[in-house]
């Protein structure tokens, strides 16, 4: 089950054009129902989300089918209506032009009776865009025309929707809206509209600002003979994460010089990414089935062939690294083996039949039962996307983790951090603290600046800020503590049908 975030809903509402909404206020809505405008509108659309595109329930449908379905009925009736509209010209006298002529010859008549000296002609060319009232007729099916063969009007649109069946414009705003959400769901992709990542990819320092050289090490196992490859990153003074890169053959290590560097911010984003694609069967074996192109879409903003070579690369010097629990003292031997736990724990690259790459990862045994036991941090994709500095990106969930953990505490939301807490959270110089410490003011500036989780900080001291983080709103509330992620389930395709009389 995939539960509508009210995050989705309330962008899905805000999507809507006014005139759709107005059209739906005067065809659809009724005094009788007892609740505003607005809250029948919200409770309107969610009713579509659920019995429509399967939210709150076990069966998700595919956004994008019905996307192409409901855009598919809104052209085809389109073209209808306007075959309708020019068998009306043609043969019913009484037909809505005539009508509206009718109309707008009184209304030019009361004009001139009201302002005896008005150009009637003048005003009739700027109210209705012809001198003459003959010619309304071809003006009308003429923007009828350029209406119908525009792919973006919609088909409530028409200018004589009013002159429709109660249950053809029931019909035309139903087409509409199921266009204006899957659209809506996918541009913004709402699916995912709340982002959760586990709580060991935030807490242990796995990632650098950018790419750096791991100080690797060798150990040799006095029985096995068995080589194990290690960096030991230095937390304080008596405290390491460990590294251990998983190679067979030392030489290739050495050959790869990927292998060699730290996890930087692009193979952040292709991890979380990947975490995000989660489906059903990732509850069960553990497994996350990632579309290639997409994911060179999300790392690299590009399609080039190049990326995908990159993102392939990338891949697989993920799968490589492994991580010891924090090592008190640095003389400790790194153990022989698996390392403690690892992100990937195996990457299998294929293609289709069609020829389209993917990739099935399975995920380390450490971070799938902290998905299970939700011991996770959520916050919304769309503030995550809007972030641009390389230290933000990085610090982001764990200050979400700070805000979360405060309201769940009933904590106040000011609190003194100091610069060590950082340094947990992103690989830093350590001998540098002045630089480190502008480093992190840039990304509070930007949080701050963006209006997500900071509302204002300041330096406390030579080395610690004092952060004031913004209380929860009530759809992070309802979004972040409410809601249960369930494995998704895609239903089969649905087929179009035409808007007649």
């Amino acid at each position: 089950m995939v539960k509508l975030s009210l995050f989705a809903l309330t962008k899905i509402v805000e999507s809507i054009p006014q005139t759709i909404v107005d059209h739906m206020y005067t065809y659809l809505y009724k005094d009788t129902d007892g609740v505003s405008k607005e809250t029948w509108l919200f409770e309107y659309v969610k009713k579509i989300l659920i019995e429509t595109f399967g939210y709150d329930t076990q069966h998700l449908e595919d956004h994008v089918e019905i996307r192409e379905k409901n855009y598919r009925k809104k052209q085809q009736s389109k073209k209808y209506w306007l075959k309708k509209f020019q068998e009306e010209l043609a043969k019913i006298p009484n037909n809505p032009v005539s009508i509206e002529i009718s109309s707008w010859k009184l209304a030019l008549e009361q004009m001139k009776v009201s302002s005896p000296e008005l150009d009637i002609i003048a005003e009739s060319e700027r109210l209705i865009g012809v001198k003459n009232l003959e010619d309304l007729p071809e003006l009308r099916l003429k923007q009828i025309k350029e209406w119908s063969s525009t792919n973006s009007t919609f088909l409530s649109d028409y200018r004589y929707l009013s002159t429709k069946k109660t249950n053809q414009i029931r019909k035309a705003l139903e087409t509409d809206l199921n266009f204006i959400i899957a659209d809506t769901i996918e541009k913004y992709d709402l699916t995912q509209a709340v982002d959760v990542q586990p709580h060991g990819l935030i807490e242990n320092v796995v990632f650098s600002e950018k790419s750096t050289s791991l100080k690797i090490k060798r150990e040799i196992n006095a029985i096995t003979l068995k080589e194990t490859f290690f960096d030991d990153y230095e937390i304080s003074d008596n405290e390491f994460l460990r590294t251990i890169i998983k190679v067979e053959d030392g030489d290739l290590l050495f050959a790869d010089k990927s292998l060699t560097k730290t996890l930087d911010g692009t193979d952040r984003e292709i991890i979380f990414y990947v975490m995000s694609q989660k489906d059903e069967s990732f509850y069960t074996d553990r497994t996350i089935t990632v579309d290639i192109s997409k994911l060179v879409q999300r790392a690299y903003n590009s399609q080039g062939v190049k990326n995908y070579v990159e993102i392939e690369k990338r891949l697989r010097k993920i799968r490589s690294f492994g991580f010891q629990a924090v090592i008190k003292k640095q003389s400790e031997k790194a153990r022989p083996g698996s390392a403690d736990w690892s992100i990937f724990d195996s990457v299998v690259i294929n293609s289709n039949p069609n020829g389209r790459r993917y990739a099935e990862i399975v995920i380390g045994t450490y971070f799938h039962q902290q998905y299970i036991n939700q011991q996770t941090v959520k916050i919304y994709r769309d503030s995550l996307d809007s972030i641009q500095g390389s230290i933000s990106k990085i610090l982001v969930h764990a200050l979400q983790k700070e805000r979360l953990e405060r309201y769940v505490q009933g904590k106040q939301f000011r609190d003194v951090f100091p610069l060590n807490f950082f340094t947990r959270k992103v690989r830093m110089d350590k001998r540098k603290t002045e630089m480190n410490m502008r480093k992190v003011q840039d990304a509070l500036e930007e949080f701050k600046a963006l209006n997500i989780l900071i509302e204002s900080y300041k330096r406390y001291s030579p080395s610690a800020f004092e952060i004031c983080f913004i209380p929860l709103t009530n759809t992070e509330m309802h979004d972040f503590f409410d809601q249960v992620d369930s494995p998704i389930q895609l239903s089969l395709p649905l087929q179009p049908e035409l808007i007649e009389e």
